[in-house]
């Protein structure tokens, strides 16, 4: 397997670990709203980063 597919995997897991991870251990209640939303943006950043691995790979 090419070594940007794992990278991008890698990305992707590390951003929604990360997400997870202040979702669950904050501990100020916060609205599902902000919720969302922090949990989209974040995973739109990951997926950006991720596909930007594609330019860089070798065909």
């Amino acid at each position: 397997m090419n070594p940007n597919w794992w990278l991008a995997l890698i990305i992707m897991v590390v951003i929604n670990g990360i997400l997870v991870w202040t979702l669950f251990v904050e501990h100020e209640q916060t609205s599902r709203k902000a919720k969302k939303w922090f949990f989209i943006v974040g995973n739109g950043l990951g997926l950006v980063l991720a596909v930007s691995q594609f330019f860089w790979m070798d065909f």
